[in-house]
């Protein structure tokens, strides 16, 4: 852990842009396959999202849209950005190319009858570089499958048309208290990319899962991640969605 946090202590730039995104996908997979997250967490993250007035991403995986439709509706009502996270969850590395090309060109499909889709991340922030033309292929032009703490971490050559941003932080280094995490906030180099699950927002204190995953879940991570935004926001930080085209769609008249 303490190589991890060295790699990322770099001084946060003034005016830095900020990318809050949401891994929208059931109970913490592997270790749980339940739905706690989509029925009782989301709707309170969509209510500080909306409270703070703040451009989100939904990275959704296929099977969550099909078995939540309306939840999806209403997350592109809001006029927040949909990308994809694959369809079952599983990891593209054990992917062949032929699987993960049907597992992106029919999560999209799925995904696109709710709106456009440019974004994609990919489950466990693991993607092999070798499967990028698959996903300018079908018109994905941003990448978020990468994260800056991973000491293992590929060579990032990139691919014509496709944008990459990579995690800044581990979702669960958000949850610890703020004497902890206010330094490490601090130390982020920007672009910063945060990402949660809706499954954080649900008290899993008590569940089988590692430790964590399940540690100041429930009310404390909602609390924790309204006070990250408001760290960021006192620094004069620019929220953003994760596709320039869907933000110059926003903002124009």
């Amino acid at each position: 852990m303490a190589r991890r946090l060295t790699a990322m202590a770099v001084p946060l730039e003034p005016r830095a842009d900020v990318y809050v995104t949401v891994d929208v996908e059931p109970d913490c997979p592997p270790y749980l396959w339940t739905w706690r997250g989509m029925e009782e967490g989301m709707p309170r993250l969509l209510e500080l999202i909306d409270a703070e007035a703040l451009p989100a991403t939904f990275f959704v995986t296929g099977a969550t849209a099909e078995r939540y439709p309306q939840t999806i509706r209403e997350i592109a009502a809001r006029g927040h950005e949909i990308g994809c996270h694959g369809y079952s969850h599983a990891a593209f590395d054990t992917f062949s190319e032929d699987e993960a090309r049907r597992e992106i060109v029919g999560t999209n499909r799925i995904l696109r009858g709710f709106a456009p889709v440019r974004s994609f991340r990919a489950p466990y922030l693991r993607f092999p570089e070798r499967f990028l033309p698959l996903l300018a292929a079908d018109g994905i032009a941003n990448d978020a499958s990468r994260a800056r703490y991973k000491r293992k971490e590929p060579a990032n050559p990139g691919f014509p048309g496709i944008r990459r941003l990579s995690a800044s932080i581990p979702t669960s280094l958000m949850r610890l208290p703020a004497l902890i995490r206010t330094p490490l906030l601090s130390a982020l180099r920007d672009p910063v990319v945060l990402f949660v699950h809706p499954w954080e927002f649900v008290d899993l204190t008590r569940a089988s899962i590692p430790f964590d995953c399940r540690f100041r879940t429930g009310q404390p991570a909602l609390d924790d991640l309204r006070a990250t935004i408001a760290f960021f926001r006192r620094r004069g930080a620019r929220f953003r969605y994760v596709d320039p085209e869907r933000e110059a769609a926003a903002t124009s008249p």
